[in-house]
C-alpha cells in the first residue's frame, strides 16, 4: 500500500468545499445562536480563512470529510473570536422571522404550531433539521461537518422528525380539548 503524497488545496478544491458546505456552514453557525444574515457572513469569512490558510490543510482536499471536519473547526475558532469581540446576541428563531402571507388562517395557524414545536426540540434536533431541510444539505454533507457518520445523521434526522411529530400531536390534542371545553 503506497501513501499518496498529500497536496495543498487548489482553487478547485475551494470551489467544491463553498458548493458542498456553504449552507451546511450557514445552518451550524445559526445552530450556534447566530441570526441567518450574521452565519452566512461567517460562513463566507470561513471559507475565505480556509483559503489563506491552506497550507495548514493536513489530508486529501478532495475528501469531504477531512474538508467538513477542517472547516467546522475553522467556523468554531472564528464564532468564538466573533462572540469576544461583540456582545453576544440572542438568537434569532424562526418565529423572529415574518410570517409569509398565508393563503388561509389554517395554513398560519399550522406554521406558527411547526415554529413553537421546533423551539421544543432539543439542540442535536434542531440542529440536524436545519441543516437537513433549511439549507437542503445532505446527510452525508451534514455528517461531515459534524463529524459523524452518514448513518448517525440519518438517524438523528430521523429521531428529530419523530419528536417533532410527537410535540405537534401533543400540542393538536390539547387544543382540541380545549375547544370542546
Amino acid at each position: 500500500m503506497t501513501l499518496q503524497p498529500l497536496r495543498r488545496p487548489e482553487a478547485a478544491d475551494l470551489e467544491r468545499w463553498i458548493e458542498s458546505f456553504r449552507g451546511p456552514l450557514i445552518g451550524l453557525l445559526a445552530s450556534w445562536g447566530r441570526d441567518w444574515r450574521a452565519a452566512e457572513e461567517l460562513a463566507q469569512d470561513c471559507f475565505a480563512q480556509a483559503w489563506l490558510s491552506r497550507e495548514r490543510f493536513v489530508g486529501n482536499p478532495a475528501e469531504l470529510e477531512a474538508a467538513g471536519a477542517w472547516l467546522r473547526g475553522i467556523a468554531f475558532r472564528l464564532n468564538a473570536a466573533d462572540r469576544r469581540r461583540s456582545a453576544a446576541r440572542p438568537a434569532e428563531t424562526l418565529a423572529s422571522e415574518p410570517l409569509a402571507p398565508a393563503a388561509d388562517e389554517e395554513q398560519r395557524e399550522r406554521r406558527e404550531q411547526l415554529i413553537r414545536g421546533f423551539a421544543r426540540l432539543s439542540t442535536e434536533h434542531q440542529l440536524v433539521l436545519r441543516m437537513h431541510y433549511l439549507e437542503e444539505t445532505t446527510a452525508a454533507r451534514v455528517a461531515a461537518l459534524l463529524g459523524l457518520t452518514p448513518k448517525a445523521v440519518e438517524s438523528r434526522l430521523y429521531q428529530a422528525r419523530r419528536a417533532l411529530r410527537q410535540i405537534l400531536e401533543r400540542e393538536s390534542a390539547r387544543a382540541a380539548r380545549e375547544v370542546r371545553r
